[in-house]
Parts: structure tokens; C-alpha cells; sequence
């Protein structure tokens, strides 16, 4: 005959009796007041942060009554990865598919404190006497005696419990009211973090030492001896800084439940009997077996240490709740998790079998006191050793799609205008991963609709150029090459209403900086005082001249550039360097006569042989005259992602710097039209140009491009192309963002730290950081704050970024193929509608990229290999 299993239901073994004033009462008489956690981001503490942490928790520990419990409860829960956004661009859906089916382990951090019955003198009761108890049956005689009295400790000591480590290290807390408690009972019942349960859905079940809850089998593990040492902080797997549990935590990358909790005991009375404990031993003694006397001696040592160091006396427990539908994988997790509890020291554990049930209920957020049998005895400073407040990283609200070190998904915002500036350092050696890295944030960033300029070294970005600009690649990507340059006008200036040219201090200083890289070249010896103050009064008589001009009616003739210029100071040098009327011969003075004096006594400072000689090159008949000599200037501002490889103009030491500086001035013009624009300039490996004239220039663009709602990154592959520059340090400290690429070189990796700033703490980030065929790590700091991300990008973003030159040929090939024939009217500069004599408006064929077609179309052929992919 079979033996019917014993049921009960549910609300007879719920060990909650209910829920008053923002508090869960238990049956047992005890109080439970609940907050939920958010902790700090893992790997963001140091040494003295999580001993700061630990000797505020040990301190708060010690006012609460005796019998009071802090448990610390972690869900970790997994869930496919969802994106909420309705709207998304096209590589960002990509992105967001890409991890759509991916499941992430989100966790969830709470905090309760229970208090005994004040004044009840009861019994310890377990979930066992609750789960054997009938229907109805009171366990104590009246366990809510003084409950009124009891609900006021239990606020009092909450409160002044939780203030006493409330943003500590960036760990908050936020009070759960009695609607959230009952929820997450409902949540911790079903085993369903991710929803939001109205009842108990599930039905338990416990034969034969099997727990299941609904289709899922469950494991409970308990520590059974604490390890043999215990520390605040240890270094992890990555060798960075991390709390002693953290094997234990989101390390474990499976479903668990993780439970931290003290027991406040009356420290003179468990003291009292550990001495009886021992003195009975003592007198056992030629009874007593090694064992006995190996436990006399730890408890000789341990009442000792207490007694010494005025230390508290609390009960531990630590215990991992698992759960699984597959048998396979569960047993699995189970040895994962025994694995994480030994290699704390050496902590030992068991896995729960006729008392999974009991256990499973004690531990119940708030409900710990009915755990039964797993409490070890230890001082109060040792105990917070098992306790951590870690999380894995936040995201932010915008920003660039990167992941942490789990592969998880986050949106990291490299703009951040809460910090003194957007600029960014970029340190990544050769083979690190620099192009596909920054590759990716500038497709990002032209997805949300940021200006972006490049300066380049030898094609790097040419390929996402080409991808995203299209038909407009030409018109985007320029190879400065001396035999075709790009034709330049940096005089010209801005007009107002009327016409007149307006110069100001800001385009002075830009012409000065550009005639002295003329005239200079690319050396460090610029203009002195001297010569500045001559060249000063050319440039606001040469526009003062244009502007009387105007007013006369010769606009035509006098036209800003290069060659005007030029002239204007060589007819001026020559109108000034007639003789002067000789004094006392009754000859009718020159007006000019005082003006030459001054200008030929002023040209000892000055050697304007020199100056017509080397400015020669750059008018007609010289060998750059098409450089600088155009009618009018580039207009760019159609177009949002512009690359400038200067490879070709490099090697010329006379025209490098020139054109570098046209080029950087044309940038700031252009972000100047639009101030509300998010705007980045990117310099990759232009290293030469911190160095000779330019130097001081790029210094006067960090400090001031945040005006502009601007961002200027220097990419480069070692540290000492900047340390090496004597604007080095103004780059650095006006640089909010440092973005370290993976190091394998220790030497080149520790000349980081001095002239970044960066503490051993933050160093030990940037070591730990790793490359796999999965992602690629990188350490970034914005502000005071470091974290490793990695880079994984969809097949879409990854067929843009690719290196390889049959998939990038494949990819252009197609770039070119999936285009569209599109009719734009066409507008005056007013944006009015230009019309046609019989009145139709006029329209222009343009032809419009599909660079989505293109790209899937690259992904299907890709994985039907098609396209080589080796």
C-alpha cells in the first residue's frame, strides 16, 4: 500500500502573519523592516574602501537589540536581454538583436533587518515547528504581546542602522513598503524575479530529499565552517580589488539566490558559554579525544581575542539557493557553487537535503531566525567579511553601445557633459585593436547624429567612410596630396549686414599661428614679441584696407587670400621704406613721414627678406600657390562624417603643419555653425602635430572646443608621444576621458600611471584587461571613475569595421550596388522652391545610399560563405 504524501496548504505554512506600517510581522512574533539595495559597481573600490565599509557595518552592528537579525539578501536572475526603444537607427536595431535572445543575469540586492518580540522570553523556533504545525495552532502563547512596542524598536533601529552605512562607498538604500515586501515574497515563493506574481503559482515539494518548486528542481547550500581566513577585500580572478564573496556573486553566472546574515547575540553571555564549553572539556580531559582538545584551544583563542579587543559576538550564516528545470545543468551550478565556497579559504559547505525545505523557508528575506542548525558562532568584524555590497555595472541613459566583462549589453556616455570637459586621451599599442575600437563609436556617433571630423594617418577609417558617406565618399574623404592639394582661403572671414569683413582677436591669433607655421615651418622657434606685434598691425590694416575697398565699389579687385595678402604687405613694405623728406631743407612734408620712421626703425626686429621669401612659395609662380589661394573656402557643412588622411603631405616639413592647421581651423569653423550639434575631432597618430608651431594651437583647442559643444580625442600608441610634447600636460588635464587598450608590453604599460594619474587600484584594472575571439577589453576613466568594458559588435557593425580586404572590397562592391535614383527639388539659398518657366518646380536626380541592403546583404553572403572569411 502506498503511503499518501503529506500535504498542507500554502497560507498554513507561510510563515508571514502580515504586513503593518511598512513592516512584514511574522507568526513568530518577530518584526521585519525591508530596503532594497543599490550596491556600488563591481571593481570600484579599493582596499581602504571595503575596510571603511566593514568597520561602519561593525559599528552599527553593536547598538541593535540582542536577537536582532541583518540579512542580506542577492537574487540573481536571468533573462533573454530586451530593449525597450521603439525608435532605433538602423545599427543600433542591429546591435540590439544581436543580443536580443542573450540571456543576462540581472540582479537584485535586499537588505532586512528582524527583530525578536520585545519582552516574550520564547524558544528559538525554526521552519520545521512552522511546516509541522496545524492549521490555526499558535506556536508561542501569544507572540504579539507587546507587538505595538515592538513595531517602534524596529523602526527606531532600522532607520538608525541603515543611516549609518547609507552612501557609504555609493551603496543606497531605498525603504520598501508593505505592496513591494508582499511582492517579493510572491517573487521568492515562485522563483520569479522577472515577473510580477499575484499569488503562489508554484506548488512545493520535498521527497526524498528533493525540493522542487514547480518545474524547477532546487538546491540549497549551507556553510557548515568558516574558512581559515577572512578578509573585507581579496583580489579576484582578474587580480583587481573585490570583496571576499565574490565567487559567490554575479561570477556564479547562473540563477541564485545569495544569503548573508548576522545574528546579534548577548556578547557576555555567549562569552559565559564558550568558558563553561571549555572549562568541561578542561575537565573531561583524559576522556577527551585530539578533537576536543583542538576545539578548547580555538575556543580558548577566540573568547581571548573577544575579551582583548572589546570584540562582538554574532551568529553567521551564508547559504546559496540554485535552481534549474535541467538535471544537468543544475548539478553542475551545484559544483560550481561548493567550488565558490572553498575557494574562500577554504569554507566548507554542504548541500541541504531533508532540510532544503526548512532552509529554503528561513530563508525567506527577513525570515533568517527559522533557519535551522546553520549558524556559526563569530566575532562581529569577521561575520561582515561574508557580506558584500557589489553589483555589476549601471548603464547609463544614452551613450555608446559597449558590454561589461559578462557580455552584457550597456550604454556607456563618452559625452558626459557633467565633467569639466568631452576630450579623450585613446592609448592603444599596435595590434591592440585602436581603428576597430574607435571605428565603432564614430559608426555610433554617426548613427545619432554627431558631427565628426578625423585626422588620419594612413587610410585607418577609409573603409567606414566609405560605407556610411556613400555616394558622398569623395566629397567626405580627402588624401591631402601635394600634386592635387585641397584648395584653402583661411582669410576669408565672416561679413555683417553690410558687407564688412569682420576680424576679431579670436581670427588674429589663428593668422599669426598660421604665418608663423609658414614662415617658421614646422620648428618650435615661433614668432617673438617683436615680430607678433608687426605682424599683428599687417593683419588689421590689411582687412581695415579691404573694408575701405568695399566701401569704394572694388569688391572684385579686393578679394581676401593668400596672394592679397601677400601683396598688401609687400606694397605696404615698399610705401614704407621710401626716404623719409630730409628735415630742414624746406622741402613740404610727407604725412607718411612719421609712419616711415617708425617702420624702418622697427625693422631691426624684423627680417622681411625672409618673410617675402618663404610667404613667395605660396603665391603665384610659387610651388604651393594652389594651397591657400582659393576664391572661396571649403564648404563641408552638408556633410556630417569627414576624414582628412594626411599621409601623403607628412613627409614635407614646410607644409605639414600648414595644412594640419587649415585643416584643424576648418574643423572649428565648421562646428561653429552648429552650436546645438554634439561635434567630435578626432586626431589619430597626428603625434607630429604636438610638437613645432602646432603645438600651441592644439593646446588652445583642448581648452576650448567644450565652448562648442565639442570633443577633441587624440589617438595614439604609446603614452610618450604626449608626455614628450611640452603641451603634453594641458592635453592630459584638459582631457576628462582616458581610454587604455589592452597592454602586453609591462614596460610600456607602467609608463602609463605617473602622467595619467592613475592610482595602482586603477592600474590593476588595466592589467586584468583581456582579448578573446568573443571581445576586446578596454579600460576607460571619465572623471575619478575607471571600469573595464569589452567591445562586441553585431555581424552588421562588425562588416564595417572589418580589416580584411576580400570581406571590405566584398562590402564596397555591394556599397555601390544598392543605390537608389531619388528626385530633390531643388531651393534657393532661402530654402524656397526654385521654379521652372512653366511654373513646375525644378527637381535634381541624386542618387541615395542603402547601406542597410548592402550590409545584410554582406551578412548572408558572409554565412553562406560566399565572401572569404579568412
Amino acid at each position: 500500500m502506498t503511503k499518501k504524501p503529506k500535504t498542507a496548504a500554502f497560507s498554513a505554512v507561510m510563515p508571514v502573519h502580515s504586513f503593518e506600517a511598512d513592516k512584514v510581522i511574522f507568526k513568530d512574533g518577530r518584526v521585519g523592516v525591508g530596503f532594497l539595495i543599490e550596491p556600488a559597481e563591481m571593481e570600484s573600490w579599493t582596499s581602504d574602501d571595503y575596510d571603511a565599509f566593514q568597520t561602519a557595518l561593525v559599528g552599527v552592528l553593536r547598538p541593535l537589540p540582542v536577537g536582532t537579525i541583518v540579512q542580506k539578501t542577492d537574487v540573481y536572475y536571468d533573462r533573454p536581454y530586451r530593449e525597450d526603444k521603439t525608435q532605433q537607427t538602423y545599427f543600433e536595431h542591429k546591435m540590439n538583436k544581436h543580443f536580443l535572445e542573450r540571456l543576462v543575469l540581472f540582479q537584485k540586492s535586499y537588505l532586512f533587518l528582524s527583530f525578536a518580540p520585545v519582552a516574550v522570553k520564547s524558544p528559538k523556533t525554526n521552519a520545521v515547528n512552522a511546516l509541522v504545525t496545524r492549521a490555526g495552532e499558535a506556536v508561542l502563547k501569544n507572540p504579539f504581546a507587546q507587538l505595538v512596542h515592538t513595531l517602534e524598536v524596529a523602526e527606531a533601529a532600522a532607520v538608525e542602522f541603515v543611516q549609518g552605512i547609507k552612501n557609504l562607498g555609493g551603496v543606497a538604500f531605498e525603504r520598501l513598503d508593505s505592496r513591494q515586501i508582499h511582492q517579493l515574497y510572491l517573487q521568492y515563493f515562485n522563483l520569479n524575479f522577472d515577473g510580477q506574481p499575484t499569488r503562489q503559482e508554484r506548488e512545493f515539494g520535498n521527497a526524498l530529499g528533493t525540493l522542487s518548486v514547480g518545474e524547477h528542481q532546487v538546491n540549497v547550500l549551507s556553510m557548515v565552517g568558516q574558512g581559515s581566513d577572512a578578509y573585507p577585500a581579496v583580489k579576484n580572478s582578474y587580480g583587481v580589488t573585490a570583496p571576499m564573496l565574490y565567487p559567490l556573486t554575479h561570477i556564479l553566472q547562473c540563477p541564485h539566490i545569495l544569503t548573508q546574515a548576522l545574528l546579534v547575540q548577548d556578547t557576555r553571555a555567549a562569552v559565559s558559554a564558550l568558558d563553561t564549553d571549555r572549562k568541561l572539556n578542561a575537565s573531561l580531559s583524559f576522556l577527551a579525544t585530539q578533537d576536543n582538545e583542538l576545539r578548547a584551544a580555538e575556543v580558548e583563542a577566540f573568547t581571548a581575542e573577544v575579551r582583548a579587543e572589546n570584540k562582538q559576538i554574532v551568529g553567521l550564516h551564508l547559504s546559496c539557493v540554485l535552481w534549474d528545470t535541467n538535471d544537468t545543468s543544475r548539478r553542475e551550478n551545484v559544483e560550481k557553487a561548493t567550488g565558490a565556497f572553498r575557494y574562500m579559504f577554504g569554507t566548507e559547505s554542504v548541500v541541504e537535503s531533508y532540510l532544503a525545505l526548512p532552509v529554503f523557508f528561513g530563508l525567506l528575506p527577513g525570515n533568517a531566525w527559522q533557519v535551522p542548525d546553520r549558524w556559526l558562532t563569530s566575532t562581529a568584524d569577521r561575520a561582515a567579511c561574508y557580506l558584500h555590497w557589489t553589483a555589476t555595472y549601471k548603464t547609463d541613459p544614452v551613450g555608446e553601445y559597449l558590454t561589461d566583462r559578462f557580455r552584457n549589453l550597456v550604454q556607456v556616455n563618452l559625452f558626459n557633459t557633467a565633467l569639466d570637459n568631452q576630450n579623450a586621451i585613446v592609448v592603444g599599442p599596435s595590434g591592440s585593436g585602436k581603428s576597430y575600437t574607435f571605428g565603432n563609436l564614430i559608426v555610433q556617433r554617426f548613427e545619432k547624429g554627431a558631427r565628426q571630423i578625423i585626422m588620419d594617418v594612413g587610410g585607418t577609417y577609409r573603409n567606414v567612410l566609405q560605407s556610411l558617406n556613400g555616394e558622398d565618399f569623395d566629397h567626405t574623404y580627402f588624401e591631402y596630396d601635394p600634386t592635387r592639394p585641397i584648395a584653402f582661403n583661411p582669410f576669408l572671414v565672416p561679413r555683417d549686414a553690410s558687407g564688412k569683413w569682420l576680424y576679431n582677436d579670436e581670427k588674429t591669433n589663428f593668422h599669426l599661428a598660421l604665418l608663423t607655421a609658414l614662415w617658421k615651418g614646422g620648428k618650435d622657434t615661433g614668432l617673438d614679441k617683436s615680430e607678433r606685434t608687426i605682424l599683428s598691425r599687417f593683419l588689421i590694416e590689411y582687412y581695415a584696407g579691404l573694408n575701405e575697398s568695399d566701401r569704394l565699389g572694388q569688391k572684385d579687385e579686393e578679394f581676401p587670400g593668400m596672394e592679397s595678402f601677400y601683396k598688401f604687405v609687400e606694397q605696404f613694405d615698399h610705401e614704407m621704406q621710401k626716404p623719409v623728406t630730409p628735415a630742414g631743407e624746406g622741402l613740404e612734408a610727407d604725412p607718411l613721414d612719421g609712419a616711415r620712421r617708425q617702420y624702418q626703425k622697427n625693422l631691426k626686429y624684423i627680417d622681411m627678406h625672409q618673410f617675402f621669401l618663404v610667404l613667395g612659395q605660396y603665391i603665384t609662380g610659387g610651388r604651393y600657390e594652389r594651397v591657400l589661394n582659393a576664391r572661396r573656402d571649403v564648404d563641408l557643412s552638408e556633410y556630417r562624417l569627414i576624414c582628412f588622411d594626411l599621409a601623403k603631405v607628412q613627409a614635407d616639413p614646410d607644409l605639414y603643419p600648414v595644412v594640419a592647421m587649415l585643416i584643424t581651423e576648418l574643423s572649428l569653423d565648421l562646428f561653429r555653425k552648429f552650436p546645438d550639434a554634439v561635434k567630435y575631432i578626432a586626431l589619430d597618430e597626428a603625434w607630429t602635430m604636438l610638437s613645432g608651431v602646432l603645438s600651441e594651437f592644439i593646446e588652445s583647442m583642448y581648452r576650448t572646443i567644450r565652448k562648442t559643444n565639442g570633443s577633441v580625442t587624440i589617438i595614439t600608441q604609446g603614452i610618450t608621444e604626449i608626455t614628450s610634447s611640452k603641451i603634453g600636460p594641458a592635453i592630459i588635464n584638459n582631457s576628462a576621458t582616458k581610454i587604455i587598450l589592452r597592454h602586453v608590453n609591462p614596460d610600456s604599460l607602467a609608463q602609463l600611471q605617473a602622467p595619467l594619474g592613475l592610482t595602482g587600484h586603477e592600474m590593476d584594472l588595466i592589467r586584468s584587461v583581456r582579448s578573446t575571439e568573443q571581445l576586446r577589453e578596454f579600460f576607460v576613466k571619465q572623471g575619478a571613475k575607471g571600469k573595464v568594458f569589452a567591445l562586441e559588435a553585431s555581424p552588421q557593425l562588425d562588416a564595417i569595421l572589418t580589416s580584411r580586404p576580400v570581406e571590405r572590397n566584398h562590402l564596397n562592391n555591394l556599397v555601390r550596388f544598392y543605390q537608389q535614383t531619388n528626385r530633390r527639388p531643388r531651393t534657393d539659398k532661402n530654402g524656397n522652391f526654385l521654379l521652372g518657366p512653366d511654373g513646375a518646380p525644378l527637381y535634381d536626380e541624386v542618387k541615395v545610399q542603402r547601406l542597410d541592403y548592402a550590409v545584410d546583404q554582406f551578412v548572408e553572403d558572409k554565412q553562406a560563405r560566399r565572401v572569404s572569411v579568412q
